[in-house]
């Protein structure tokens, strides 16, 4: 308990210096959270996204991903994270994806590692999460599946038949893990192709998958997808009745201690979504100088948002420092302060939140009230 109070102390004497990274250009500090898209390879067609359906047409647009070595030189490189995101396409299709999480918490020792899935490899999963568990010591282990309809509609929304079922095995699987290290998360996306069922979803997964986390997105355009010719708008009127309904089953719950908190950061985040159906909602992002994501082959954007490239880790020998002092890492900065950002990614919304002092007395507001 005094270890993590003492590391809480340090994250919030960060925002001083996150806030002079950000505005003056010193000190050039470390990220306080990344994200890694460890591969492009995924086995779903999903009607919001490309990847899968890229892959699946074409499986060598995965040649020449980052290998597990090279994983571990860059690992070594970073330094302590706070918080890390494992995505895909779908992690769990590589067969080094334990032992990828396992080198990563023992270089950077997060707090919590955060992997999203799309659920069909539930003995992959199994094993996985077993095996990681392992050596992660006071990492917490987050298991995000999605869920985006129930029944045949999910398998619609994923063009996976089968996969509800496979999700519901996943979810009887992983509440079976007797270890307070994991959390069994759960995700829906709110896009034109769900937006209607979206209520019916949410009851779905707080009545009977019953995850020890839950969270509401809107579908977006982003370069990670391959999805800017996708018509993902659901209409003003049904995301924020999907919005409504999940922000009173939010009050619905218990609010005490950390998970109070956590909650408090969610219902800023479904209170800025709702501003922005009504026009752009402009911030201080901070993607680039506290945030930042690496892709399969080594690309390191400031954000999956706006797919601006600061380097790729192989031009630097895999020496995250060197890229991120870099002259193309500073452009790349100098471009998100010239630009009052509008984008709505949950990864970046959270550290936004807790950098920027208004929101962060958002935030607090939430927290009390």
């Amino acid at each position: 308990m005094q270890a993590h109070g003492l590391r809480d102390a340090s994250v919030l004497a960060r925002i001083p210096l996150y806030n002079a990274f950000r505005e003056l250009g010193w000190p050039r500090i470390r990220p306080l959270t990344m994200s890694f898209v460890v591969t492009d390879k995924c086995n779903s067609r999903c009607e919001t996204c490309q990847i899968g359906a890229r892959y699946l047409d074409d499986p060598s647009v995965a040649e020449g991903e980052l290998t597990l070595d090279e994983y571990r030189r860059l690992f070594a490189s970073i330094g302590r994270l706070e918080w890390v995101t494992l995505s895909g396409g779908e992690p769990f299709m590589r067969k080094d994806f334990p032992e990828l999480a396992r080198s990563l918490v023992a270089a950077t020792r997060p707090r919590v590692v955060n992997v999203p899935t799309n659920g069909t490899f539930v003995h992959a999963v199994r094993v996985g999460v077993a095996r990681m568990l392992e050596d992660f010591g006071d990492t917490r282990l987050v298991i995000n599946v999605s869920l985006d309809g129930v029944g045949a509609r999910h398998d619609l929304v994923r063009g996976f038949p089968g996969n509800f079922e496979r999700v519901l095995q996943l979810a009887e699987a992983l509440r079976e893990i007797d270890d307070p290290r994991l959390t069994f998360g759960c995700n829906t996306v709110v896009s034109a192709f769900n937006a209607e069922h979206v209520p019916e979803t949410i009851d779905f997964v707080l009545d009977e998958l019953r995850p020890d986390s839950y969270v509401l997105e809107t579908a977006q355009v982003r370069p990670e997808y391959y999805n800017d010719d996708v018509a993902l708008d659901a209409g003003a009127r049904a995301v924020r009745r999907a919005l409504d309904h999940a922000t009173r089953r939010l009050e619905a719950e218990p609010r005490r201690g950390v998970p109070a908190l956590v909650k408090a950061f969610r219902r800023h985040y479904y209170a800025q979504t709702r501003r922005r159906l009504d026009g752009p909602v402009s911030h201080r992002c901070f993607s680039g100088f506290a945030t930042c994501a690496v892709m399969p082959k080594g690309d390191v954007w400031s954000s999956t948002q706006r797919g601006d490239a600061m380097g790729n880790v192989r031009d630097f020998e895999l020496d995250f420092g060197a890229l991120w002092a870099s002259p193309q890492a500073e452009r790349a900065r100098a471009r998100v302060r010239a630009e009052r950002c509008t984008c709505e990614t949950s990864n970046v919304s959270y550290p936004n939140a807790l950098l920027d002092p208004p929101q962060l007395a958002a935030v607090a507001w939430h927290a009390l009230w």
